[in-house]
């Protein structure tokens, strides 16, 4: 018992000072390599919470992905000429403002929850209708129960963010030129293993995420950004690049979680359910795969730039035959 205490009040501390060095930094290298050890450490307390679903995506998408981007917008400023010089003493009166509030609400927040809890009140109406409706889905997850079958039109709003915001990035972000090639040639020594090695484990592991996540923690967030971080190992080490344009499987990889889950909700009276809702186990599925396809190519494309990534050997081809 004294072990596990030990081991949250760490978490804890590490959390509260990371969180503080992070906003009150100021060399920005330094504040995005931090920012990524404070989702490692955030990941750990959804662990010790019991939460294993969120500790693997905050894992994933808030410290792996999200650091890689912010280390890509940070390189592109230093190419355009931009110099980072360490931040002045000042504070903004609106941030310190905002900030004071956000604090005092999570502290609210935590009160409330913490007096609810020795009060020994009932469980909100909500989780324990989601928990009871759980045998008749047919899936072991509460979590994916909840996204897919009881919040589904949150999960397919969050799949419209997602693709609105690679639109976004498209239309303001300079794209790569076509062809750049990854600063670490294939020839260097160790490299061809490591993509020999990560790149298939990577696949593997995000299938079995995504079969994982009918019955234990996993998902279609989860697998996709490990099937994007594979994608980013093969663009870091030269084996796919960035091209101007997308193709048309690209294409499709990117719109079929929102045209799947849409085209099964509006075609849920057709098996006998209401509209938006999931006629079986087999749509899950369907949708998952269909989901993990469409995280894993937006976050790639986000990575790159681009509007499209292609094999190497096929760019080479192209650009020798004009």
């Amino acid at each position: 018992m004294n072990v596990e205490l030990a081991i949250d009040a760490l978490i804890a501390v590490g959390f509260a000072s990371l969180a503080v060095r992070v906003v009150t930094g100021r060399r920005l290298f330094a504040d995005i390599v931090t920012f990524v050890v404070f989702g490692l450490v955030v990941s750990l307390a959804w662990a010790r919470l019991g939460s294993p679903d969120l500790a693997l995506a905050e894992a994933a998408i808030g410290a792996g992905l999200t650091g890689a981007l912010m280390l890509v917008a940070y390189r592109t400023l230093a190419r355009g000429g931009w110099t980072p010089t360490p931040t002045e003493g000042r504070r903004s009166t609106v941030a310190v403002a905002i900030g004071v509030l956000s604090a005092t609400a999570v502290a609210a927040i935590g009160v409330a929850a913490v007096g609810a809890a020795g009060e020994g009140s009932a469980p909100d109406s909500a989780g324990a209708a989601a928990l009871e409706a759980l045998d008749g889905t047919g899936l072991g997850n509460p979590v994916t129960a909840v996204l897919l079958l009881f919040r589904n039109l949150d999960t397919l709003l969050e799949m419209f963010v997602l693709l609105v915001v690679l639109l976004g990035t498209w239309a303001v972000a300079t794209p790569l030129r076509t062809g750049v090639r990854a600063r670490v040639p294939r020839d260097t020594p160790l490299v061809a293993a490591l993509v020999g090695i990560v790149v298939p484990t990577a696949v593997l592991v995000a299938a079995h995420l995504l079969l994982a996540g009918t019955d234990r923690p996993g998902g279609a967030f989860q697998g996709g950004t490990v099937l994007a971080a594979a994608g980013v190992v093969l663009v870091l080490t030269g084996a796919i690049r960035a091209r101007s344009r997308s193709g048309l499987r690209l294409r499709i990889a990117l719109i079929a979680g929102v045209a799947t889950f849409v085209a099964i909700g509006a075609g849920a009276p057709l098996f006998g359910a209401e509209p938006m809702e999931l006629p079986g186990t087999w749509a899950v599925y369907l949708i998952e795969v269909a989901m993990m396809a469409s995280i894993a190519t937006t976050l790639l494309l986000l990575f790159t730039r681009s509007r499209g990534v292609g094999a190497t050997e096929a760019d080479a081809g192209a650009e020798g035959g004009r």
